[in-house]
């Protein structure tokens, strides 16, 4: 019976903390027109419903692009603020959602990015 309850008590404690209240990291692509962009990893913390980090990203040439991450995901979708990037975008804010693959244990990240210059894209990636 101890068990039990203590399995009922890990299972709910499991459907009640977010997801990556620790931290995640997603691997993502920046994507204009159909043409690969930077490529690299998003490292996520959640607290509630607010998301933070940073982004750590190599173009094809090789040079790096960082910046931070800040913003909202409510259940699937997400909208973030990439500030301070080193690529000298401005303004980019990045909607969108995450849902389950198939295998039913990873999860497509997909988003439209719209900077300042009208200057837009799209986020591609997993986790």
């Amino acid at each position: 019976m101890l068990r039990l309850t203590l399995n009922a008590v890990l299972l709910l404690s499991a459907l009640v903390t977010p997801a990556f209240a620790e931290g995640q990291s997603w691997n993502v692509t920046e994507v204009t027109e159909s043409v690969g962009g930077p490529e690299g990893q998003w490292h996520l913390t959640a607290n509630g419903d607010k998301i933070s980090g940073s982004a750590k990203m190599q173009t094809g040439k090789g040079d790096d692009v960082v910046y931070k991450l800040d913003g909202v995901m409510k259940g699937s979708e997400f909208t973030i603020t990439m500030s301070d990037r080193t690529d000298g975008k401005k303004g980019c804010v990045a909607t969108g959602q995450s849902t389950l693959n198939d295998d039913q244990k990873s999860h497509r990240v997909i988003a439209k990015v719209h900077c300042d210059g009208d200057v837009k894209f799209y986020i591609r990636g997993g986790y």
